[in-house]
């Protein structure tokens, strides 16, 4: 209430100030031009891009697990390329004694920007490998081939061009269905689902909220059938040092397969803004339990057209 009685204050004296100035024969300032008016986006899409002047700040949904509420401005393709993924997992709890190494070159989330809030994407693994060794039997195995495709979308519902005003919020839903498309040693063979909600909140001294929970139908741990994946991820970041902007993560998933522990993580790392349009970044992500990947490492390099 304080800050709109101020701005109608303003405005008056503007306006008293305009009406002195046409007494005297001198043309009045319109409230448009002591005004200025934020541009009008939502005329923009895929077919009618939105002006290289009016594009929003850009940013990804890598490397993180907590994905941006922000969408892809209509008519624009933001590719986000991851170039190494790896993880690393040793378990050692009872009868067993399992290290596994898993590789993914070449992670590619098309997203392209339909209307001013609304996206679609497309995400390919190129070339996954996948190697474990059992030291109990002194077996082991390899598996490596393409990866599954996950294809969906996001739909902000407020907030988009909020800007880095302190208490400023954005909001959006993200749909993603996953299709099989890996060989069977590399991947389940079953499609699943999964909606999650990203939130976004503009902290004090220039931190960044960000929440995330999720819903996903998914196979079980033996690929047995379906069951229903509760996740939920919340992370905090804040640019540091130029265009860095680091973060630090909690993430977990839990499902409702009996006698399985959730998967807990805590995640560290940041991006680089090269320029408006180019972002490389790093990640770093621990595992809190023997449920969850031990160490899991992953860079990359995202590009905006």
């Amino acid at each position: 209430m304080i800050h709109r009685l101020f701005l109608a204050i303003c405005l008056a004296a503007l306006y008293s100030a305009a009406a002195g100035r046409a007494v005297q024969g001198v043309e009045p300032v319109s409230a448009s031009q002591s005004v200025p008016q934020p541009p009008d986006k939502w005329r923009y899409t895929l077919f009618d891009p939105t002006p290289a002047d009016q594009l929003r700040g850009m940013d990804t949904d890598r490397p993180n697990a907590t994905n941006t509420p922000h969408t892809i401005d209509a008519g624009h393709l933001q590719l986000e390329a991851g170039a190494l993924d790896y993880s690393y997992y040793r378990d050692r709890s009872i009868n067993d004694d399992v290290r596994s190494d898993d590789f993914s070159f070449g992670q590619f989330n098309f997203r392209l920007g339909l209307l001013n809030n609304l996206e679609v994407n497309a995400v390919i693994d190129a070339y996954d490998l996948d190697r474990s060794r059992r030291y109990d039997t002194r077996t082991s195995a390899r598996a490596a081939g393409f990866g599954d495709t996950v294809v969906g979308g996001k739909l902000n519902f407020w907030g988009d061009d909020g800007g880095e005003q302190v208490w400023t919020t954005a909001f959006a839903v993200q749909a993603q269905f996953k299709v099989p498309t890996a060989r069977s040693n590399v991947g389940n063979g079953r499609f699943e689902f999964s909606v999650a909600f990203p939130f976004l909140m503009n902290l004090p001294a220039g931190f960044h909220l960000d929440y995330q929970p999720g819903v996903s139908y998914q196979r079980d741990s033996l690929n047995g059938g379906y069951v229903t994946g509760m996740e939920n991820a919340v992370s905090i970041d804040r640019v540091v040092w130029r265009n860095l902007d680091v973060y630090l993560e909690y993430a977990s998933d839990v499902t409702t397969e009996s006698h399985v522990k959730a998967v807990q993580t805590l995640d560290v790392g940041g991006s680089y803004s090269l320029s408006d349009n180019v972002v490389i970044d790093l990640g770093v992500n621990f595992g809190l339990n023997n449920a969850s990947t031990t160490v899991e490492m992953l860079t990359g390099v995202s590009v905006r057209f």
